[in-house]
C-alpha cells in the first residue's frame, strides 16, 4: 500500500508567505496512478496580533511545526474492514486513452491486480480441499453422479477484479484409467446413458459466473447426464465478463460402462483447474 502523507518529516513544513508543491506518479501495468499535490500555506500577521502554537515535545522527541493534511489507511478489527482517506483531492478514475488509463487519489492505490480462487470437493458446498470425487462400482444399469449423498461434487469459489476471467478444465488421462489393465472410459461431449461406456462432467449451478458449452446442458443428480469432455486440452468450463468478489459453481463428475468394459478397481483420472484473468 503507497500512501501520500504530509508530516514533519516531508516537505509540507510551514514557512512565511511559503508554498511548495509535492507531486508523485507512478506507472504500473499500463494503469497511470497520479499522487495530488500537498500544499501548506504559511499566513503572516502583524507581529503584536500573532498567536503560535505550543511545541510538542518530551524527552526523545521535538515537533517545531505540525499539520494535519492529507492520508489514509487501513483499518480491521474482527467483524469489520475500512479503508479510509484523510483530505483526499481531486480524485477520479475517468482519465483515459488508447495507451493508458489514469486514477488519481490515495484509494487508487488499493486497487491491486487480484484472483482469489478455491477447488474443493464434498457432497455440499463448499466442499472440503483435498478432497477426491469416488464415483464408487460402476455398473451397467445406471449412471454413476455426484449426488450429494454418496459421491462428491466439485465445488469451486472464485474472484477477481480483472475486466474479465476463464476457468479452464484439464484431463490428465482423457478419461478414466486403469493403469493395471492398461483400459481406459474415453471422455467424449454427450449424454451418458446406462450400459454405454462414457465420462465428463457438467455444471450444476453457477454464480456470478456463466458456465461455458459443452458443460452448459441439461445436468442434474438425478436423470440430467448432459456432460462436456475433459481431455489433455485446457477448456472453458467458466467465466465472468467483469470484476466479481465471490463466485462460485458446483461441477458433477459422471460415468458409465458398457458390458464389454474390462473390469478393474483402479480407474481414475485427475483433473485440473486453471483460472486467469486479464486487467
Amino acid at each position: 500500500m503507497i500512501q501520500y502523507v504530509c508530516n514533519v518529516k516531508n516537505i509540507c513544513v510551514a514557512l512565511q508567505n511559503w508554498v511548495k508543491p509535492m507531486t508523485q506518479s507512478k506507472y504500473k501495468k499500463g494503469r497511470l496512478l497520479v499522487g495530488l499535490f500537498c500544499v501548506l500555506l504559511g499566513l503572516s500577521a502583524p507581529a503584536a496580533n500573532r498567536v503560535e502554537a505550543d511545541v510538542m515535545q518530551s524527552t526523545n522527541f521535538k515537533i517545531q511545526t505540525d499539520t494535519i493534511s492529507i492520508g489514509g489507511g487501513r483499518s480491521t478489527s474482527a467483524g469489520f474492514v475500512v479503508e479510509d482517506t484523510l483530505g483526499d483531492l481531486a480524485t477520479g478514475e475517468d482519465m483515459a486513452s488508447a495507451s493508458f488509463k489514469g486514477c488519481s487519489g490515495f484509494q487508487c492505490f488499493q486497487q491491486s491486480e487480484y484472483i482469489s480462487f478455491s477447488v474443493a470437493a464434498g457432497t455440499s458446498a463448499p466442499g472440503t480441499v483435498g478432497q477426491n470425487v469416488a464415483l464408487g462400482t460402476i455398473s451397467t444399469s445406471a449412471v454413476s453422479t455426484s449426488n450429494h449423498s454418496s459421491i462428491n461434487s466439485i465445488f469451486i469459489t472464485a474472484g477477481s477484479n480483472g475486466s474479465s476471467s476463464v476457468i479452464t478444465v484439464r484431463s490428465t488421462n482423457a478419461g478414466l484409467k486403469s493403469a493395471s489393465i492398461n483400459q481406459t472410459i474415453a471422455s467424449a461431449s454427450t449424454t451418458l446413458v446406462a450400459g454405454t461406456a462414457g465420462y465428463g462432467v457438467c455444471i450444476l449451478s453457477a454464480s456470478q459466473m456463466t458456465a461455458q458449452a459443452p458443460y452448459d446442458g441439461t445436468c442434474n443428480t438425478t436423470t440430467g447426464h448432459q456432460v462436456g469432455v475433459v481431455d489433455n486440452t485446457s477448456r472453458a468450463i467458466l467465466s465472468a465478463a467483469s470484476s466479481f468478489s465471490s463466485g462460485s459453481a458446483e461441477i458433477l463428475v459422471k460415468a458409465a460402462r458398457s458390458s464389454t468394459t474390462p473390469g478393474a478397481i483402479d480407474y481414475a483420472d485427475d483433473l485440473r483447474f486453471i483460472m486467469t484473468a486479464t486487467y
